[in-house]
């Protein structure tokens, strides 16, 4: 999925309406089997969605393949002060996993 991060300030609905639609057998049909699987099911946008706007950026570069904090700063236009924050809360919240370079 390509994520539009200059729009990822706001997520596209409400956590609130997924957590409704879960909760009702015929909203849920409604939405079919696949429903809110490019964001990890449901449970992954409410969780997805309820990241604080930085985290959020860089959690979508990481789901895209983007593992550098320099790709990342790239891609979401977030400084590396920011990027190297989101990505020590990530961690803290095991979303990502920050691997020590390899000694050359």
């Amino acid at each position: 999925m390509g994520y539009d991060y200059q729009k990822m300030g706001r997520v596209p609905f409400d956590p609130k309406m997924v957590q409704e639609i879960q909760r009702s057998p015929r909203m849920r049909a409604e939405q079919g089997g696949d429903w809110l699987q490019d964001w990890g099911g449901p449970s992954g946008y409410v969780e997805f969605a309820g990241l604080p706007t930085f985290e959020r950026l860089t959690y979508a570069a990481v789901l895209e393949g983007h593992t550098e904090p320099s790709e990342i700063e790239v891609v979401t236009g977030l400084s590396s002060t920011q990027v190297s924050g989101a990505l020590t809360s990530l961690q803290r919240k095991s979303l990502v996993s920050v691997e020590a370079p390899e000694a050359v």
